[in-house]
């Protein structure tokens, strides 16, 4: 039996307004979680909605990470850019915690993907985590790895 299940869904895009942060697969923990605790405080001058983690591959091994919430109307606040989800097709995967996120990427990308026929990777797009507005490290978010057929 498998620890995480995969629906692919029908994404809106979105407009957010965040920080990011260049890293790395081997720095990735501790910079994405040094880029939420600058931007969490943050967060009120953008929107009181959920938080998205956005990850823009630049190569093999080096990536853009985003701390982002839904975008106000208006100029984005000092210090913070504009970045966009694009409208499509994504893979979605609840984890059960911040502590599986690894598990649940691995999941997706090595297991899921490469186990069906029917989806690939799209990789003009981003993939993302979801975190509702009240969230918690040691609550349920998701994943979107964004696919097409």
């Amino acid at each position: 039996m498998n620890e995480f299940e995969i629906k692919v869904v029908e994404f809106p895009a979105k407009q957010l307004i965040g920080i990011k942060v260049r890293t790395s697969m081997t720095k990735a923990k501790e910079d994405c979680s040094a880029l939420w605790h600058s931007f969490c405080p943050k967060m009120q001058e953008v929107e009181e909605g959920p938080g998205y983690g956005i990850s823009i591959m630049l190569n093999a091994e080096d990536f853009d990470y985003w701390a982002a919430a839904e975008a106000p109307a208006g100029a984005a606040p000092a210090g913070m850019e504009a970045v966009t989800i694009p409208a499509g097709a994504y893979a979605r995967c609840t984890v059960p915690n911040l502590e599986s996120i690894g598990a649940g990427y691995m999941f997706m990308y090595q297991t899921w993907l490469g186990g069906q026929q029917e989806w690939k990777l799209n990789e003009q797009a981003p993939c993302f985590e979801l975190y509702p507005a009240d969230w918690n490290p040691s609550m349920p978010f998701d994943l979107f790895m964004p696919v097409k057929r």
